[in-house]
């Protein structure tokens, strides 16, 4: 974490935020935060004020913009959220911190390594509150996990499984979102979902070894198999050090999968039941003697999202975790989460990197030669 030096600045009972891109993920993310204590949306920006205009009255928004820039001069902002479609989002996110604005930019933060490393070095010149809203990190039954693993109670992470996918049969080729060549493909989509566990069961630790293969469809990556190992040095647990923890997974767009998640130790087990992105329930299982265990289940209901008529993305009402971690980050002046920082961030845009590289032989920046630093 990058400590303040600056002077924490006033705020009201709500952190006024404002949205730029009045797409399907910003609707969700506002619906969300209408229930979210200490937090208001006041403002939306789109490059069609028109659309913006209409974004604001079905959100109940009290400003709209047509043009970003006029949405981050308004100095009643506190803090600015990035919705738009991901390969716009590294340029978004250094005109909100070029101005000065706190920004939690949608995930991915940017599409490379190199794009990320730079809008952190920014955010650190301008000494500006950044996120990549990696979403999960901030539920409470992820909190849970880590507090599990730090614990010791299931031994050393031995390996993490998990598969994620959803079936785009019906997503139109080549207008969808899914089929755009720079930014589309399962893996930028839902790959940092499977990918981000290594961090959570490893912390603290390096990638040492990123193994990936896909099938691809209309040229982007539509089911991906994707081996890691990590270095595991820093922790010791039943006596063993330099343990090496590997992390298997699968992300597809041929089919909607189980979407389940095990956290394998040397003395028992974590289960995220489906869907393992949005967790409500968390299963610990430890050893009983070969094929006994002990099970203990923690429940983390979301909160109830019947109060919105639609919700575009399953399990959205999840943000407001999000939103309220932010929120308190920001208020205690600080310029990262500790839940999902910078480092975590530039470590799992190498991930990803890597994944594209092997997968497509472009965009990807890493080698499978050099280690991905600990985040």
């Amino acid at each position: 974490m990058i400590p303040s030096t600056s002077v924490i600045p006033a705020f009201g009972s709500s952190l006024r935020w404002g949205i730029l891109s009045a797409g399907k993920i910003s609707s969700d993310f506002v619906k969300a935060m209408s229930i979210t204590e200490g937090a208001e949306c006041v403002a939306v920006a789109a490059r069609n004020g028109e659309k913006a205009a209409q974004f604001a009255k079905q959100h109940n928004i009290e400003t709209s913009y047509g043009s970003y820039e006029e949405l981050l001069a308004d100095e009643s902002i506190d803090v600015v959220y990035v919705g738009s479609i991901a390969d716009q989002h590294a340029k978004m996110t250094k005109l909100c911190l070029d101005a000065g604005k706190p920004t939690v930019t949608e995930k991915p933060l940017t599409l490379t390594a190199s794009a990320t490393l730079e809008l952190i070095q920014l955010a650190r010149q301008k000494n500006v509150f950044l996120c990549e809203g990696m979403w999960t990190r901030f539920f409470p039954a992820m909190q849970k996990v880590n507090e599990v693993i730090a614990s010791g109670d299931i031994g050393t992470v031995v390996n993490v499984q998990g598969d994620f996918g959803w079936s785009n049969v019906d997503c139109p080729f080549p207008d969808d979102r899914i089929w755009n060549r720079m930014s589309g493909g399962m893996t930028y989509d839902i790959g940092m979902y499977m990918a981000h566990l290594g961090q959570v069961a490893y912390p603290d630790s390096e990638v040492e070894i990123i193994q990936a293969m896909a099938t691809m469809k209309n040229g982007i990556d539509q089911t991906i198999l994707c081996n890691m190992m990590f270095s595991n040095g820093n922790n010791k647990v039943d006596d063993q050090t330099g343990q090496k923890g590997m992390l298997q997974f699968y992300v597809t767009g041929a089919a909607n999968t189980e979407e389940r998640v095990t956290i394998q130790g040397s003395k028992g087990r974590i289960v995220l039941d489906s869907p393992a992105h949005v967790p409500e329930k968390v299963r610990v299982f430890q050893d009983a003697g070969r094929g006994k265990t002990t099970e203990v289940v923690h429940d983390f209901a979301m909160p109830d999202d019947s109060f919105a008529d639609q919700w575009y993305y399953p399990g959205s009402v999840g943000f407001t975790y999000e939103i309220q971690e932010v929120c308190k980050a920001i208020r205690a002046g600080k310029k990262e989460c500790d839940q999902f920082n910078w480092g975590h961030s530039l470590q799992l845009a190498t991930m990803i990197d890597e994944i594209i590289r092997q997968t497509r032989g472009e965009q990807g920046e890493s080698s499978t030669e050099e280690k991905v630093g600990a985040a």
